[in-house]
């Protein structure tokens, strides 16, 4: 028979000793600590310790990066690589680093808007679809659809990186192989819309990816084909509308409708009049519609009202060439393209909504390549 002494040594030796996730302070002021940790070093701050990389994987952790003013935007870019970062014999310029023989030709680039660095998103998939696109939930960027890059045809490959930890998975594929199609986040999941196959005829079916489940969920077809269409949430951010594009024998002739998914009923509904020229990005901001166009920004008032400026046109962006994101929660809109006239230099041009003024950020050498899809985060 066990005796007591027995009993409570075994008692102790079984109970899981606490330790703190600084030494000598408690464990709440040590979070607030470690979420004002830069999200650049947040791979290295989970190497740490299993304490460490338990307290950043909690929801505590980015309430705490929220509450401290530590929160950080990350745009996401898909990215072809850019021809004048190099000599005509290959050699850098600008001390850009010479990418390897192997290097991807479209790869993931990211621009952190709150403290203005440039980098590579390590463990991305070697080789990502050419035209892929992306789209983010929470914290998760999806890479979908897009060329083989061999044979040029659609995928329907998705890939997942949580944004929080680095970490890259082989998501569940689309039902559909497809190309050039809209593509969004709206109420919570991811949504694709049109493009084409690999005949190249347009596309009106549709589909919605819960990130969580690794789930497709198919949804009935839209009116009307729509091929190159753009994709965007609004109506606070719970619908998702597919704008313009082009059906299969109308090639490059542009609709100037839109159509929005019912999540509730299910079906979709159009939009008429709703494009503004075709060469304008499309973004939400605050549950309303803008365009980038030709002379100006402009909203959406509806069919009645049309379109009306909120602000100048971005100074030195090529029109044509715009790719548009929403950072934050609408304080400002990221908008990519090329610089007029410099060769097929591409850069950012950053919108504060409030001042209505932009800023032109010119990036490193090697990220002024052409940017195919953007998507944001906040850390």
């Amino acid at each position: 028979m066990r005796s007591p002494r027995g009993a409570a040594a075994a008692g102790r030796c079984g109970a899981q000793e606490h330790v703190d996730l600084i030494p000598g302070i408690p464990d709440d002021v040590a979070v607030d600590c470690l979420a004002r940790v830069p999200h650049a070093s947040h791979r290295a701050l989970r190497r740490v310790c299993r304490g460490w990389r338990s307290a950043a994987a909690k929801p505590a952790f980015a309430s705490a990066r929220a509450a401290a003013g530590a929160t950080e935007d990350l745009v996401y870019l898909l990215q072809f690589g850019n021809p004048s970062a190099a000599d005509d014999d290959g050699a850098p310029k600008d001390g850009a680093d010479a990418p390897p023989p192997s290097a991807p030709a479209y790869g993931v680039a990211v621009y952190n808007v709150t403290t203005g660095e440039w980098r590579r998103e390590r463990g991305a998939p070697p080789v990502l679809p050419v035209f892929a696109q992306c789209a983010a939930v929470g914290t998760r960027v999806a890479v979908l659809g897009g060329w083989d890059p061999r044979t040029f045809e659609p995928v329907a490959d998705v890939h997942v990186l949580d944004a929080a930890t680095g970490a890259w998975r082989r998501a569940a594929p689309m039902r559909s192989a497809r190309s050039f199609f809209a593509c969004a986040e709206a109420g919570g999941k991811i949504y694709v819309a049109g493009g084409h196959d690999k005949h190249k005829n347009a596309l009106k079916t549709a589909e919605a990816y819960d990130a969580g489940a690794d789930a497709w969920d198919p949804l009935p077809d839209m009116s009307e084909e729509r091929d190159e269409c753009d994709g965007m949430a609004t109506v606070a951010g719970d619908r998702f509308l597919a704008v313009s594009g082009y059906r299969t024998a109308r090639q490059g002739g542009f609709e100037r409708d839109a159509e929005w998914f019912d999540p509730a009923a299910r079906e979709w509904r159009r939009l008429e009049r709703v494009r503004a020229p075709p060469s304008a990005a499309h973004v939400v901001v605050r549950g309303r519609v803008w365009c980038i166009e030709g002379s100006a920004v402009m909203e959406w008032m509806g069919t009645r009202r049309g379109w009306r400026e909120v602000g100048p046109y971005p100074p030195g962006l090529k029109a044509g060439t715009a790719r548009a994101v929403c950072v934050g929660s609408g304080e400002k809109v990221v908008v990519t393209g090329a610089l007029d006239g410099e060769g097929g230099r591409h850069a950012l041009w950053v919108f504060d909504v409030r001042t209505k003024s932009w800023t032109v950020v010119r990036p490193p050498p090697e990220f002024a390549g052409f940017v195919f899809s953007v998507a944001s985060v906040r850390i």
